[in-house]
């Protein structure tokens, strides 16, 4: 055949296109030729027309089975064309052939790896290491797949043994690193990814290494500054993932705030950089965007639970709670729903009066972990708010032994015991939450309303002027020191806390103690002035009617302090003391 000749100068010249045309002009009979059939394949190879390539080599090896070259030239087709069965089976069969073809060993553990057959990538790797001991590249392989199937510690082995016969090769560098990182030897890793570096400081992967290291260890200031560096050589978006991660840690939101809008921009469809996104909006404070943003991502995927529990969160915020409540609905129509969000659900519900459902809801987290000692807490609470005087001693005793040095538990027990009159037994319990918690405003206000209870005057003003001293412009601290003083007959200092709480919060018993403060004072009209404006919104109140009464009797005014007695013998017929202030005023 004319054309063979011509064809092997043309390969020879590599001028692999007229060779080519040449190739596609013999005829059909060149196709039994195996001389030709080689040559064409490789011709087809070197211009990367693997079907046509492999057409020629599966031909070859029909002709003649035990060319091992034809053989490789057909594994090499299989591989690039995707279909790594044949390939490998393609490469065993050139090993066969001839045990000592070294680049098919090479070939065939690649695709092993590639395939996770680990086992034989191992096995095939150390055999081509016994035929060529001094190529780096089969310990190498060793490390990659022992590293692959966890074997840290031996993959460390053989990759130190690449490196040392290749110190130069920085993928066997890598690799060892990422076996010291495995290992938590996170030395000997930044000393082998800073000696990447030193041979090639241009490589963005040594940087991002380091980084990774310092991440780990919770040095997010140093992984930054190493994330940048590889972020400046290549713009990728693992090493932005991994910036914006460590600047959250950072709480330098504003630049992960926009590192989160370049990885959303480049990955439209990945909802956790939008959801990430919604986190920064978040932490500055721009929740409005953020709950765009989550709600969005919700809609598009409703099984995303992460996003929906912070959407309901921020509804939280917003006091929005009937839309927190919806979201909780559809959360807990997924699958393998955790404790923490049922128990989240169940404390909402809770929030909106659902008691029942809070009940259901937080039996159930016990049920899933009965260690959870927030949740025997508030059932608990949920059977005190029930009048269920028993049960809530129980769940309180159980959550209590679960975690004895627990603020809240300690606090909320304590409140138990106050609400059901046992005041001394409150007492010890607010103390131990005290010694917790010196400064928290609320125990230092409800152990001085204990005390207050007890009768023990001058310890309640104690810790009210405490819990004032801390927070001086909180309603209801001002409303309990003015009640406190109002016992102790500390009338002035009384009025003067009990006139901010009102301006503040209005509400009856406020302006009812601030009334009966004026009154001592012998300021009847100013006390006059608000048992009528209470007397409005509660006009069958027997105990308001008597103490306008008493303010018309020390003005002076008899006529119309009998015309609210008698209102309240028209109520309560039986009362003495109307009657007698009738007789002594008639």
């Amino acid at each position: 055949m004319a054309g063979i000749d011509e064809i092997k100068n043309l390969v020879a010249n590599k001028e692999f296109e007229e060779a080519h045309k040449i190739v596609e002009a013999e005829p059909e009979e060149s196709l039994k030729n195996i001389e030709f059939l080689k040559l064409a394949g490789l011709v087809e190879i070197n211009l990367e027309l693997w079907e046509n390539a492999k057409k020629y080599f599966e031909s070859a090896v029909k002709y003649e089975t035990d060319d091992a070259t034809s053989w490789f030239y057909l594994g090499n087709c299989y591989e690039k064309l995707g279909d790594k069965i044949s390939a490998k089976n393609a490469y065993l069969k050139v090993i066969e052939l001839r045990t000592e073809y070294i680049e098919a060993y090479v070939k065939l553990c690649v695709i092993f790896i590639q395939t996770n057959d680990n086992d034989n990538a191992i096995k095939y790797a150390q055999t081509a290491a016994q035929l060529d001991s001094e190529n780096y590249l089969y310990d190498f392989i060793e490390g990659t797949a022992l590293l692959k199937k966890g074997d840290s510690k031996n993959a460390a082995i053989a990759l130190e043994k690449a490196v040392e016969k290749n110190p130069k090769n920085v993928d066997s560098l890598n690799s060892l690193g990422n076996c010291y990182v495995s290992a938590g030897e996170f030395e000997k890793a930044l000393k082998t990814y800073q000696t990447v570096l030193e041979i090639n400081p241009k490589l963005p992967m040594g940087y991002y290494n380091i980084g990774i290291i310092y991440q780990i260890q919770q040095n997010h200031k140093l992984a930054c500054d190493f994330f940048e560096k590889a972020i400046e050589i290549k713009e990728d978006e693992t090493f932005l993932t991994s910036l914006a991660m460590s600047e959250v840690k950072l709480c330098r939101f504003e630049k992960a705030l926009e590192h989160y809008k370049q990885l959303a921009l480049m990955n439209p469809g990945k909802e956790n950089f939008k959801y990430n996104l919604a986190i920064c909006y978040e932490a500055l404070g721009e929740n409005d965007t953020a709950i765009k943003l989550l709600e969005e991502i919700v809609y598009v995927n409703p099984k995303f639970i992460p996003p929906a529990q912070r959407l309901a969160s921020l509804y939280l915020k917003k006091n929005q709670l009937v839309k927190a409540k919806e979201i909780y609905d559809n959360i807990l129509l997924k699958h393998n729903i955790t404790a923490d969000i049922i128990y989240e659900y169940a404390i909402l519900s809770s929030s909106l009066c659902d008691t029942d459902t809070a009940e259901k809801m937080l039996k159930k987290v016990i049920k899933m972990n009965p260690n959870i000692a927030k949740a025997h807490k508030d059932l608990g609470i949920v059977y005190l708010n029930k009048r269920l005087f028993d049960y809530a001693e129980d769940e309180f005793k159980i959550a209590l032994n679960i975690a004895p040095n627990d603020f809240d538990i300690i606090f909320e027990y304590a409140n138990f015991l106050y609400s059901i009159s046992k005041n001394k037994e409150a007492e010890e319990y607010y103390i131990k939450s005290l010694e917790i918690q010196p400064q928290n405003v609320i125990a230092l206000t409800f152990i001085a309303l204990n005390y207050l209870v007890l009768n023990k005057l001058d310890e309640a003003k104690e810790y009210i002027m405490k819990a004032i001293t801390i927070e001086p412009n909180h309603e209801y601290v001002q409303f309990c020191t003015g009640r406190i003083l109002f016992a102790k007959g500390d009338f002035e200092d009384a009025k003067r806390y009990l006139i901010h709480a009102v301006e503040q919060n209005p509400d009856v018993e406020t302006q009812n103690t601030l009334a009966l403060t004026y009154f001592e004072l012998g300021e009847y009209q100013q006390a006059l002035n608000i048992f009528t404006n209470i007397e409005t919104k509660s006009s069958k109140s027997v105990s308001v009617l008597m103490d306008i009464a008493r303010c018309y009797e020390k003005l002076e005014q008899n006529e119309k302090a009998l015309e609210y007695l008698y209102k309240v013998t028209d109520i309560f017929p039986d009362n003495e003391d109307a009657h007698d202030m009738i007789r002594k005023l008639s």
